[in-house]
This record gives structure tokens, sequence and C-alpha cells, in this order.
């Protein structure tokens, strides 16, 4: 072994060493650990969906970003289904739940606004925070007092742009949900936004599976990311 691949090889020792070694296996057995929540990876409907899809002829590749020359009648049909089913005024759907927090965080914030996360917040937010140019504070977990106070003392020291509060609508890890009510309150209060991540909750909570955010539908400051990656 050449000494620039036996450097990789000592480090993969080293892990096994101290147990993290890890190996990949195939999916057997009853599922109790994946976010395919309602099994619909391995459902017939969604098969024939796809089939039916297929014979009408989409596209099974975009051949290049949407922006570009990727954009499809299917992609455009899939966004007005959702906006219809989320009761929002338009929906805009991205490779992942990640690239739209990413990309909602590093944009719609602008220098002299601020970000008001909760503890808990997912990775991707956090990325798309570090990417943009807003001012970002923690806002505790499922504290909307503490939301309030520091969204206060932000205006009170000179802040003159913009708040979004950040929150998920369940956390995963420990499976409690916000207090959606009082926050969507507290953005209207002082022209913001409430920015929900409905990853966990998506297909199913709250009415037909719409999220837990579903009782806001229709307010101007609420912004939802709904993904397909967990019960979808």
């Amino acid at each position: 072994m050449s000494e620039r691949l036996a450097r990789f090889a000592a480090t993969l020792e080293g892990l096994k060493g101290r147990s993290r070694g890890r190996a990949l296996e195939p999916r057997i057995g009853h599922d109790f650990a994946s976010n395919d929540y309602l099994a619909l990876s391995g459902s017939s409907r969604m098969r024939d969906a796809l089939a039916a899809a297929m014979a009408r002829g989409a596209a099974v590749g975009s051949g290049g970003s949407r922006l570009l020359r990727g954009n499809d009648p299917e992609h455009e049909a899939l966004e007005r289904e959702a906006a219809a089913f989320f009761g929002a005024q338009a929906c805009l759907f991205f490779a992942s739940g990640f690239d739209a927090n990413l990309a909602l965080f590093s944009t719609l914030p602008r220098r002299g606004d601020l970000i008001v996360h909760d503890t808990l917040i997912h990775a991707s937010v956090h990325a798309g925070m570090q990417a943009g140019k807003a001012d970002v504070a923690d806002g505790g977990h499922n504290d909307a007092q503490k939301v309030e106070d520091t969204i206060r003392a932000w205006r009170g020291a000179g802040g003159k742009g913009m708040p979004f509060i950040a929150v998920e609508s369940i956390y995963s890890m420990d499976g409690d949900a916000a207090p959606l009510a009082d926050l969507i309150a507290i953005a209207e209060r002082h022209d913001g936004f409430l920015v929900v991540d409905e990853a966990h909750a998506t297909g199913v909570c709250g009415p037909d599976g719409r999220g837990l955010a579903a009782d806001l539908e229709g307010r101007e400051a609420l912004i939802c990311v709904h993904t397909c990656g967990k019960a979808l």
C-alpha cells in the first residue's frame, strides 16, 4: 500500500478501534428508524402515479437548473397543487428541505434584519444564517417570551429592519411542539415573519396532514417549509 493510501487506512483502523467503524447494511425487517413515516416509499399508488407520469411524457431528469433549461410543466403543476393543498399563495420546490432552508435564510432576511431562532433549530437553518447578512440571536427553546424580549431589545438598541422568527413545528429529537399561535402574534406585532419548518409534521399532523401551522393559513406573516423527505 502506498504512503498516500496508508494514511487513510490508518484513520479507518483508528475508528474501528474506538468502535466507530461503520458499514452500510441492506434494509430488512420492520422499519422503526427511517423518516418514511407513512411507508409511501413502497406504495403501489406511488408507483402507479410514477408510471402514469412517464406515460404522459414526464422527463426523468432535468438536464439543467430550472432557471436555465430544467424547468418542466410537472414542476409547476406540483407547485400549484402544493400551494392549494397547504393554503398558500404560492409554493416553490427545492431539491431538499436542507436546500430550502439554506436558500430562504440566506436571501430573505437582509442586512439590518434580525433572525431569532429556536435553540434546537435544524442545521440547515444555521447554514442559511451563516451564509446571510442578517443579525442572529438565540431565542431559547419554545420560549415565546424570550423571543419577544429579544426583538424588543434589538429594537431598543436601534434595530430598524425586519425580525424573522425561525422555529420547527415539531422537534424530532424531543418530540415537543412550538407555540405557533403565540409566535405568529409576536411576528405580527413587530412587522416581521414567522418561518415554520414543518418537516416532522407534514403528512402526519394537522387537518389532512397539512402540518401544525395549518390553523394559521392565510396569515401574511407566515412562511412554511414543508419537506418531502419524511412522511411524504
